[in-house]
């Protein structure tokens, strides 16, 4: 059982911890944000980790669809008005990856805990009853932390600070959101990502990590080849991937009238069919047509 009794300093040290945290809070809003999102992440095979200072004086997001926001992403509208929650800048990770919690010193004075809550509270700010199987640490957040892995399953994960009484921490900012993804880049475990065809990546927006493939490849895993990315079909065919169950060229060419075959590359009258080899067709009409050869061909 965790002994999760906090006591406060006296009042005057309260009150001089409250005023140097608002002005630190009023400095942060005006000064310039300073998180950016990295829009396209690769998935790297070892563990990275990552150390999140814990404190108002850097990486606090507090305007609407500023620099920690991206699209919908971690957009949240506070209860109280026209205003985005703000909270530390929102962190994306991937499955195994070390979170590190690190104080800032003159937090350190008031015994604070991190909680794990829901989107809601998340939202609104609300530490409702501290119940000990929420929290992060022991009661004391001191120096530097790390996070438990069973708080980095997969998802988004809320956390808030809490204590017992004092200023609302929570409120002026010191609020995280953690996005965990997994990753569908290889069909058995060991093979190869992506078949070696492509590169396993996210999106900011994205909630796990897909293969982005290399052309002439498709698939989930890229181990389908794109019969149609060489453009096979001539004189404006349109190209359907068969994915080798039609023909052994593994694509079909829907052929506009008069042309024909497996490339539309043949134009039929009535007696005998007609190939231009390397060029296209012009002045067709029933009996007769003209073909304008691709460079160095001719005849």
């Amino acid at each position: 059982m965790i002994d999760c009794k906090i006591q406060l300093p006296k009042m005057t040290n309260k009150s001089v911890m409250l005023l140097s945290l608002v002005v630190l809070h009023s400095t942060v809003i005006n000064g310039k944000m300073t998180c950016k999102w990295q829009l396209v992440e690769e998935w790297h095979t070892q563990p990275s980790s990552y150390v999140v200072n814990w404190t108002l004086s850097e990486n606090i997001c507090t305007d609407f669809y500023g620099d920690c926001w991206f699209g919908d992403v971690n957009t949240k509208m506070s209860p109280l008005g026209n205003q985005v929650v703000p909270q530390i800048c929102p962190l994306q990770i991937q499955l195994g990856d070390i979170l590190v919690i690190s104080s800032e010193p003159s937090l350190q004075s008031p015994e604070i805990n991190l909680m794990n809550v829901s989107e809601a509270s998340f939202i609104d700010c609300v530490q409702n009853a501290t119940t000990e199987d929420q929290l992060l640490f022991g009661c004391k957040l001191k120096g530097m932390h790390t996070v438990n892995s069973q708080w980095l399953s997969v998802g988004t994960h809320y956390f808030i600070t809490v204590m017992a009484n004092g200023p609302s921490l929570c409120q002026l900012g010191l609020r995280l959101n953690v996005t965990v993804k997994e990753q569908f880049c290889q069909e058995p475990l060991h093979s190869e990502f992506c078949s070696g065809h492509g590169k396993c990546l996210s999106e900011v927006w994205s909630k796990v990590y897909s293969c982005h493939c290399q052309p002439p490849f498709s698939g989930k895993y890229c181990q389908e080849v794109d019969a149609c990315s060489h453009k096979p079909c001539e004189n404006n065919g349109s190209c359907i991937n068969k994915r080798g169950k039609w023909n052994k060229q593994g694509y079909e060419c829907i052929c506009h009238p008069p042309f024909t075959g497996i490339n539309c590359s043949e134009i039929i009258d009535q007696c005998q069919p007609y190939v231009c080899f390397h060029g296209n067709y012009s002045n067709i009409t029933t009996n007769s047509f003209i073909c304008e050869c691709d460079e160095p061909f001719s005849g």
